[in-house]
């Protein structure tokens, strides 16, 4: 029986090519896998053997495109042919050599794998005379089933061919990507979702469902500290990163069920942890927490005395990391890395929704000022504070504020007054003043029931989208109530 071998990752392939000479096999091998193999000590043929001459074609970009081999792997019974058994191949490293800072884009264009995946694909079609094996984690196993069989069951020729498609798939959505970068993001006729796996989970949303993490852009959250994070861990965080990251001040968000439950800026990060810490403390209890600045040792030990179940940061003073460790169930994670993508998508119904990501937050010089009366500064402040925040609560959202502080948060509810009347609530449930704070609201009012609810609280100025049939009416009461009212023209819906 014959084998070929093609391999750019050759590290333990001498262990399948050490079994397959032990059981007899002529082992056929490209240059460089030829070369390895023969530096520990073990002969294969090279491709001229097979009447191969294209290696050194075009500065090596032919290499294996030849009749020779492919009549090898695509050869059917009654061709008379006698065929590989047996194929392992991998790719050129586009996606190592893409991520490399400094590379030039002739480095990474050369590094598209043309011949590799001609075979593996070659491989993958004729897969019920042939096993095409491509991932390195499988050269034990190849090895102890030749040594064990001499040959691969069906079953797992199957199962590599279908983990060889998927290697190439994902190998062609990089360089998808990466021309993609070049322009203007844009929605193509197709959509290819091509994910790796970083790990799986103990179980997906509830315990009875099974989960598994793909990444499509990060090999990994790499956390610094605890163990892996959970289905839900990785939305809350995703949500403490987003909302901190619409900051430049210091800034600490506080989540729990990927919706804010304390938000605050001051002019240090512990300021700013302790006061969205204050907003909700019953709800902060196991939630996660982000901030935009490096994590202080005082900060550290400020957080240590509660328990949170992540903390993301941009980065963290190694005293600070002492301190932290000591919680052995908190995760860390460096945001550092990380980037903010501007399209998402979902699955609804078998269907995928995709879109660019709500990440446009309109200034105040945009707003339009519907009332007589004009905000003060401190105001007007407040009111950006809580645009920003109402974009990461759930529809219908409802944020009032003062001095860039959550002091009530109503998310989730059918009805735009009912998210109010949550907010106001959860201010009083901590003895949280609302007269003289402000309001944010993720879209229209449909009534001016909000603006006199807000009103016998003392709320001050409101941001709003507008583009309600009602909005006369709700701009009459604001008036009539002497509240300052803006219109964005702009809403946040999140579902």
């Amino acid at each position: 029986m014959k084998a070929f071998l093609s391999v750019y990752k050759k590290e333990g392939i001498e262990e399948i090519a050490r079994v397959l000479k032990e059981k007899g096999w002529d082992i056929y091998a490209s240059s460089g896998t030829m070369k390895y193999l023969a530096d520990k000590g073990i002969e294969t043929n090279p491709l001229s053997s097979l009447g191969v001459q294209t290696e050194g074609i075009l500065g090596g970009r032919i290499k294996t495109l030849h009749p020779a081999i492919f009549e090898r792997i695509l050869a059917r019974e009654q061709d008379d042919i006698e065929i590989f058994s047996l194929m392992v191949v991998n790719l050129y490293p586009f996606e190592e050599v893409v991520k490399k800072q400094g590379v030039t884009e002739d480095e990474i264009i050369e590094n598209i794998d043309i011949g590799g995946v001609a075979l593996i694909r070659a491989g993958v079609k004729n897969y019920r005379r042939i096993a095409i094996v491509t991932d390195p984690c499988d050269y034990e196993k190849v090895a102890g089933l030749i040594k064990e069989k001499n040959e691969i069951p069906f079953e797992e020729k199957i199962r590599f061919a279908k983990k060889a498609i998927l290697y190439t798939s994902w190998y062609d959505s990089l360089i998808y990507k990466f021309f993609a970068e070049k322009i203007p993001f844009e929605f193509d006729e197709r959509i290819v979702i091509s994910g790796k796996k970083i790990y799986e989970l103990r179980y997906g949303e509830n315990p009875h469902q099974k989960g598994s993490i793909y990444s499509f852009f990060v090999d990994d959250l790499n956390p610094l500290q605890g163990k892996r994070l959970s289905y839900n861990n990785l939305l809350d965080t995703e949500t403490a990163f987003g909302i901190v990251s619409e900051f430049e001040e210091p800034a600490c968000a506080i989540i729990k069920h990927t919706s804010p439950c304390g938000v605050a800026c001051d002019e240090t990060i512990g300021t700013a942890f302790e006061r969205a810490y204050l907003s909700d403390p019953q709800s902060a209890f196991g939630g996660i927490v982000g901030i935009n600045k490096t994590c202080t040792e005082k900060l550290a030990e400020e957080i240590s005395n509660y328990y949170f179940e992540v903390l993301i940061a941009p980065d963290f003073e190694e005293s600070a990391l002492e301190i932290l460790k000591k919680k052995k169930r908190l995760r860390l994670i460096k945001s550092g890395d990380l980037e903010r993508y501007n399209y998402h998508f979902r699955e609804c119904m078998g269907l995928i929704l995709f879109q660019e990501k709500d990440v446009k937050t309109s200034v105040s010089d945009e707003w339009e000022l519907k009332t007589w009366k004009k905000p003060k500064e401190d105001e007007i402040q407040d009111l950006i504070f809580a645009w920003k925040v109402v974009k990461y609560v759930k529809s219908n959202a409802v944020v009032l504020a003062k001095a860039k502080r959550t002091l009530g948060i109503g998310g989730g509810q059918p009805s735009r007054v009912g998210a109010l009347e949550v907010a106001i609530q959860r201010a009083k449930n901590f003895g949280i003043e609302i007269a003289g704070g402000v309001l944010a609201s993720d879209a229209f009012f449909p009534f001016k029931d909000s603006i006199e609810l807000a009103a016998n609280h003392g709320i001050t100025a409101i941001v709003v989208p507008g583009g309600s049939i009602r909005d006369k009416e709700v701009v009459e009461e604001a008036d009539r109530q002497g509240i300052s009212l803006f219109f964005t023209k702009e809403r946040h819906f999140r579902h």
